[in-house]
């Protein structure tokens, strides 16, 4: 009989967020993000995450994500532009999926809160 259990995670304020750093500073074109983190799940392997992020205004360059990533977005707004210049624009109870290797900005526009669940496993050779 298995003991794992569904988890919770917060859509709320949340209490004890941690500073993170997952924005490079050699990536930061304005704003300070005072970016800060949670995670609340983390698989056996290490390779699957789910938490809550959130940051303050600021615009920044992700050169190759190194991981797959599905965000919910709680609060906020972010313009997200790809390499070619295309614009998508996110607002809260918008989701939508960033890849790995991913080259865009993102020009996050108001403080944003975000449920994520990335995975960096390799890929999947079935």
């Amino acid at each position: 009989m298995s003991t794992a259990k569904c988890l919770r995670i917060p859509t709320g304020a949340v209490p004890g967020l941690e500073p993170t750093d997952y924005i490079p500073a050699d990536g930061l074109k304005s704003g300070e993000p005072n970016e800060r983190g949670l995670s609340f799940y983390a698989d056996q392997t290490g390779q699957l995450d789910a938490g809550v992020w959130e940051c303050e205004p600021n615009k920044h360059v992700i050169e190759a994500a190194p991981y797959d990533e599905f965000v919910y977005l709680l609060e906020g707004h972010i313009d997200v532009i790809d390499e070619d210049g295309g614009v998508e624009t996110y607002k809260a109870g918008d989701s939508f999926m960033m890849p790995r290797g991913c080259k865009c900005t993102w020009d996050v526009k108001a403080p944003v809160r975000k449920l994520y669940v990335v995975l960096t496993a390799d890929d999947y050779k079935g």
